[in-house]
Protein backbone atom coordinates (compact mmCIF):
# COMPACT_ATOMS: atom_id res chain seq x y z
CA UNK A 1 0.00 0.00 0.00
CA UNK A 2 1.29 3.21 -1.11
CA UNK A 3 1.35 6.05 1.80
CA UNK A 4 0.61 9.23 0.70
CA UNK A 5 3.25 11.93 0.53
CA UNK A 6 2.46 15.05 3.17
CA UNK A 7 2.38 18.28 1.22
CA UNK A 8 5.53 20.80 1.81
CA UNK A 9 4.87 23.29 4.14
CA UNK A 10 4.76 27.10 2.02
CA UNK A 11 7.97 28.15 3.78
CA UNK A 12 9.88 24.74 2.03
CA UNK A 13 8.15 25.26 -1.26
CA UNK A 14 9.61 29.59 -1.13
CA UNK A 15 12.80 28.14 0.23
CA UNK A 16 13.05 25.98 -2.34
CA UNK A 17 11.84 28.50 -5.23
CA UNK A 18 14.26 31.59 -4.26
CA UNK A 19 17.40 29.11 -3.58
CA UNK A 20 17.05 27.34 -7.06
CA UNK A 21 16.69 31.26 -8.24
CA UNK A 22 19.78 32.90 -6.72
CA UNK A 23 21.59 29.19 -6.80
CA UNK A 24 21.13 29.53 -10.57
CA UNK A 25 22.21 33.68 -10.86
CA UNK A 26 25.18 32.84 -8.52
CA UNK A 27 26.07 30.14 -10.40
CA UNK A 28 25.81 32.39 -13.75
CA UNK A 29 27.22 35.10 -12.32
CA UNK A 30 30.38 33.49 -10.20
CA UNK A 31 30.02 30.03 -10.74
CA UNK A 32 30.90 30.19 -14.83
CA UNK A 33 34.26 32.18 -13.82
CA UNK A 34 35.68 29.89 -11.03
CA UNK A 35 34.78 26.58 -12.81
CA UNK A 36 36.85 28.59 -16.11
CA UNK A 37 39.43 29.71 -13.43
CA UNK A 38 40.36 25.80 -13.11
CA UNK A 39 40.80 25.26 -17.00
CA UNK A 40 42.16 28.73 -18.05
CA UNK A 41 44.05 31.84 -16.80
CA UNK A 42 42.41 34.14 -18.99
CA UNK A 43 40.72 37.43 -18.41
CA UNK A 44 37.46 36.91 -16.13
CA UNK A 45 38.15 33.89 -14.77
CA UNK A 46 38.68 33.42 -11.31
CA UNK A 47 41.54 31.34 -9.13
CA UNK A 48 40.81 30.04 -5.77
CA UNK A 49 43.83 29.81 -3.39
CA UNK A 50 43.91 29.19 0.18
CA UNK A 51 45.11 32.80 0.60
CA UNK A 52 41.58 33.45 -1.29
CA UNK A 53 39.74 31.47 1.60
CA UNK A 54 41.37 33.41 4.06
CA UNK A 55 40.75 36.95 2.21
CA UNK A 56 37.72 36.83 0.75
CA UNK A 57 38.91 39.11 -1.86
CA UNK A 58 37.52 37.70 -5.03
CA UNK A 59 33.46 36.07 -4.86
CA UNK A 60 35.01 32.13 -5.26
CA UNK A 61 35.38 31.18 -1.27
CA UNK A 62 31.73 32.37 -1.24
CA UNK A 63 30.42 30.45 -4.30
CA UNK A 64 32.11 27.42 -3.11
CA UNK A 65 30.59 27.84 0.20
CA UNK A 66 27.69 28.36 -0.22
CA UNK A 67 27.32 25.49 -2.92
CA UNK A 68 28.35 22.86 -0.39
CA UNK A 69 25.85 24.08 2.05
CA UNK A 70 22.91 24.78 -0.57
CA UNK A 71 23.66 20.78 -1.46
CA UNK A 72 24.33 19.96 2.22
CA UNK A 73 20.54 21.68 3.13
CA UNK A 74 19.12 18.55 1.46
CA UNK A 75 21.39 15.98 3.51
CA UNK A 76 20.94 18.00 6.79
CA UNK A 77 18.81 21.11 6.89
CA UNK A 78 20.02 22.23 10.05
CA UNK A 79 23.96 22.26 8.85
CA UNK A 80 22.88 23.39 5.69
CA UNK A 81 21.06 26.24 6.44
CA UNK A 82 23.72 27.51 9.10
CA UNK A 83 26.68 27.32 6.62
CA UNK A 84 24.83 29.11 3.95
CA UNK A 85 23.76 31.59 6.65
CA UNK A 86 27.31 31.72 7.59
CA UNK A 87 28.93 32.28 4.50
CA UNK A 88 26.89 35.02 3.75
CA UNK A 89 27.06 36.86 7.04
CA UNK A 90 31.09 36.39 6.45
CA UNK A 91 30.54 38.17 3.13
CA UNK A 92 28.50 40.99 4.26
CA UNK A 93 31.44 41.44 7.05
CA UNK A 94 34.84 40.87 5.35
CA UNK A 95 33.46 41.35 1.72
CA UNK A 96 31.37 43.87 1.23
CA UNK A 97 33.54 46.37 -0.84
CA UNK A 98 34.06 43.67 -3.48
CA UNK A 99 30.47 42.23 -3.38
CA UNK A 100 27.47 44.33 -3.78
CA UNK A 101 25.52 43.43 -0.37
CA UNK A 102 22.64 42.13 -1.98
CA UNK A 103 23.97 38.76 -3.37
CA UNK A 104 24.44 38.14 1.25
CA UNK A 105 21.62 39.74 2.31
CA UNK A 106 19.67 37.55 -0.48
CA UNK A 107 21.68 34.63 0.18
CA UNK A 108 20.86 35.04 4.46
CA UNK A 109 17.45 34.83 3.33
CA UNK A 110 17.64 31.42 1.16
CA UNK A 111 19.34 30.42 4.92
CA UNK A 112 17.09 31.45 7.16
CA UNK A 113 14.46 30.19 4.99
CA UNK A 114 15.43 26.69 5.34
CA UNK A 115 16.22 27.36 8.61
CA UNK A 116 12.90 28.08 9.57
CA UNK A 117 11.71 25.20 7.43
CA UNK A 118 13.65 22.91 9.78
CA UNK A 119 13.01 24.58 12.86
CA UNK A 120 8.96 24.11 12.16
CA UNK A 121 9.35 20.23 11.07
CA UNK A 122 11.58 19.46 14.25
CA UNK A 123 8.66 21.40 16.69
CA UNK A 124 5.65 19.64 14.92
CA UNK A 125 7.39 16.13 14.84
CA UNK A 126 7.82 17.19 18.73
CA UNK A 127 4.03 18.14 19.73
CA UNK A 128 3.12 15.29 16.80
CA UNK A 129 4.48 12.71 19.35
Amino acid sequence: MKQKRKPKSKIHLLAIVLGILFSAFIFFTIGIKVISGFFDDGPGTIKLSLESFLSWDNPGPYFITYTIGYVLVFLKPLWGSIIIMAANIYLLLFAAFHVPPIFAIIGFVVGALYFAYWFFEKRNHKYAA
